[in-house]
């Protein structure tokens, strides 16, 4: 059996993996939100091009691994919505 100071440990680190993994995801979604716009943005029609892009995206959602899933599913598209809808506001801007 562990020792409480042990499990304190374990836990502290568990807390920094998970920050860690939450700041490279943040990064990699501005990275990501950026370029999509950058590529929009050459395009004669930039909505339509992050629309379908969404949908691509989100055909290969319903097909990855975690399919069937329904929590993990149900966030998976959430984000991809969140994601495309604040990126086609930001490419239609000036």
């Amino acid at each position: 059996m562990a020792s409480d100071a042990e499990l304190a440990e374990w836990l502290s680190n568990m807390a920094k993996a998970v920050g860690a993994t939450q700041a490279h995801t943040m990064v990699q979604h501005y990275i990501l939100r950026d370029m999509l716009i950058q590529l929009a943005g050459a395009q004669d029609k930039p909505e339509a091009y992050i629309a379908a892009m969404f949908e691509r995206v989100s055909s290969l959602v319903d097909q990855c691994e975690l399919a069937g899933k329904p929590e993990v599913e149900a966030e998976m598209r959430w984000y991809a919505e969140s994601f495309f809808t604040a990126a086609g506001k930001a490419a239609a801007k000036p």
